[in-house]
């Protein structure tokens, strides 16, 4: 066997392993089938920055509507239900220009969300300090209101992963 079909051989084998494992995508659903409905009311907010609350909550409510087969129903007829409270709104400068100009600065949210069952009573997720800190650059008119807009949507999108890895 001469080199070039050895190669192709080999490109071959590492081709149709690489194609079955994947990256670990699937068409099947994360969350669990007994579960089609969830009620997600406005998230509290323990911040002097009102407002994030429905942003935050709105934001969650179209990751569940695009990312999952969950149904978002009323608290009464809800399978789930998702509380959550808005911790924490930091924000921090990270460098300064000339004359103390702010060139780059980070906002950063905290959050807390509990998952029950409204059906058993039961507890399915009690998370805490989960987080998304987000960086924008004010000489590129990025301000600390477009920087929190982003943070909400990124923040709403690893809530809604966390609840498919936990089910």
């Amino acid at each position: 066997m001469d080199f070039k079909t050895l190669l192709k051989l080999i490109m071959g084998f590492v081709l149709v392993v690489a194609l079955m494992c994947g990256c670990g995508y699937s068409t099947r659903s994360l969350i669990s089938r007994d579960i089609s409905s969830i009620h997600i009311p406005v998230f509290e907010n323990d911040t002097f920055r009102r407002g994030i609350e429905f942003d935050l909550t709105k934001a969650v409510k179209n990751e569940v509507m695009s990312k999952t087969n969950l149904r978002i129903a009323s608290k009464d007829y809800a399978d789930t239900i998702l509380h959550g409270t808005v911790k924490e709104f930091k924000e921090g400068i990270i460098t300064h220009g000339f004359r103390d100009s702010i060139v780059e600065a980070r906002v950063t949210l905290f959050v807390d969300i509990t998952l029950v069952d409204r059906r058993t009573g039961r507890t399915l997720i009690d998370k805490g300090g989960i987080n998304q800190a987000i960086e924008y650059i004010v000489r590129r008119g990025e301000t600390l209101e477009s920087a929190s807009d982003e943070g909400v949507v990124d923040l709403a999108e690893t809530i809604v992963n966390l609840l498919a890895e936990k089910w």
